[in-house]
């Protein structure tokens, strides 16, 4: 799988995932341990209130997170933060769901010649291509000037820190 850095990613460029079915007894699993809401973790409350149980937004976003490994990995430093978590849809049990990345704009840094700033948004579509999650993701990411030149970047790509 190729590696993508600052320059691969350049705004309207998007990526899918592979699918992943939710699985109801991870999903009830996760909700009693991070968010035993009753229409997370009983199927009557489910019901009553959204037809079946349905992922916590939590879940949601580790099912995102899960998936952004089955996209080509990217030489990120740190993710500098998220924006606009929005949770459209229920995610049920059941559900067959990817991610889609669109790389919405980008910049190099104005400090550090061997890294860029560029902004994602992630989408969770359903089976349906109904969106059910989405938020952006501002990202610190290695170039391949770096790479090329030998320039270090200040710390390992796989290491979280913020800069820029």
């Amino acid at each position: 799988m190729p590696t993508l850095f600052y320059e691969d990613l350049v705004p309207g460029t998007e990526l899918v995932s592979a699918p992943h079915k939710v699985d109801r007894d991870e999903l009830i699993q996760f909700a009693r341990t991070w968010d035993p809401v009753p229409f997370h973790i009983d199927e009557g409350a489910g019901q009553e209130a959204f037809g079946s149980v349905t992922a916590p937004g939590l879940y949601m976003l580790a099912i995102k997170q899960r998936l952004i490994h089955t996209l080509p990995q990217h030489q990120i430093i740190a993710s500098l933060g998220y924006d606009e978590v929005r949770f459209h849809l229920p995610m049920r049990p059941g559900d067959t769901i990817r991610l889609k990345e669109l790389c919405v704009e980008r910049r190099e840094s104005r400090s550090k010649p061997d890294r860029g700033i560029v902004s994602l948004k992630f989408s969770l579509l359903n089976e349906r291509d109904e969106i059910v999650m989405s938020h952006f993701d501002t990202i610190l990411i290695r170039r391949k000037l770096a790479a090329a030149t030998g320039v270090p970047a200040a710390r390992n790509a796989h290491q979280r820190h913020a800069g820029g």
